[in-house]
């Protein structure tokens, strides 16, 4: 089965989209990643004005199988949340790089933007075969 992978994006070893704007960065879950979890049943997202801190926790999602924690893929604040995922999860699915973003966020440390991966090094190295 072949994963989109848009090569506009930036991404991340946990599965992770990212789409700089600026100083900002608008953050999804990959077609990847959520095909390894399952149906995702609920999402919890990081309320608007949160600071997240790289690698921390953020939220969590719920699929039938188990429950992931969310960790933040980049350092700053959250400035906008998706909250039509709260009630309509398969958005997930159905638009993982457009309508199922996650949060967007004013980053706060720029540099770490330079660890984010291209869409060819995820594809190589995490996408499913």
């Amino acid at each position: 089965m072949n994963m989109t992978v848009p090569t506009h994006l930036q991404y991340t070893r946990d599965h992770y989209w990212i789409r700089q704007e600026g100083n900002e960065a608008v953050i999804g879950l990959t077609e990847t990643g959520l095909l390894t979890w399952g149906m995702v049943l609920f999402i919890e997202l990081p309320e608007r004005g949160a600071v997240l801190e790289q690698g921390h926790y953020a939220g969590s999602l719920e699929t039938a199988e188990s429950e992931h924690d969310l960790l933040a893929p980049l350092s700053g604040e959250v400035i906008a949340v998706n909250m039509l995922l709260e009630r309509a999860t398969m958005m997930l699915i159905e638009s993982p790089y457009e309508k199922g973003w996650l949060f967007r966020m004013a980053c706060s440390e720029p540099s770490e933007m330079e660890q984010l991966l291209d869409a060819g090094t995820y594809e190589a190295d995490y996408a499913l075969e």
